[in-house]
């Protein structure tokens, strides 16, 4: 199967930050036969930006994105389906996913493993849940409405 717009973006994203000419960015992708990314099937897609995240580590300019995410599961997409049929009181898969999705956004931690514990110790301090497992959906709007709130305080720092 054809690569996704998504990896597509990645590897631009990628290609730019390490601040890779078109003729060095060429030669990187001709190392799976392809001139260009829309060239490459998905998992040749995953295997270049992992070598472009691997490549921005040693220069030392990989920042979060690219040590947060080589260390975050692969199965992101569908983490927490297996807690399903699950008592209709606690948040469902898609809610415990989003709320992950926005403190990746807040958090600092440059690891997967370190922003869940992190966020695990925000759960606790903030609303005395001790795990992401346990949050009730009653909970899952409040939750939310602290992370929009951290997330608008970092935006009008940065801007």
């Amino acid at each position: 199967m054809k690569s996704t717009k998504e990896q597509r973006r990645n590897i631009k994203i990628r290609q730019k930050k390490l601040g890779m000419s078109d003729m060095d960015y060429r030669g990187f992708l001709s190392g799976w036969g392809a001139r260009s990314c829309t060239e490459m099937n998905r998992e040749q897609a995953a295997e270049a930006i992992a070598a472009l995240d691997k490549l921005m580590v040693s220069y030392g300019i990989a920042g979060k994105d690219a040590m947060f995410w080589t260390s975050a599961p692969k199965n992101l997409k569908t983490r927490y389906d297996e807690l399903l049929p699950r008592d209709a009181r606690f948040a469902t898969p898609g809610q415990l996913r989003y709320l992950e999705g926005l403190w990746v956004q807040v958090t600092r931690q440059r690891t997967w493993i370190r922003a869940m514990a992190a966020f695990k110790e925000f759960l606790q301090k903030r609303f005395h849940i001790g795990d992401i497992l346990w949050i009730e959906r009653e909970k899952v709007g409040k939750i939310v409405k602290v992370l929009r709130v951290m997330q608008n305080k970092q935006g009008a720092k940065s801007g």
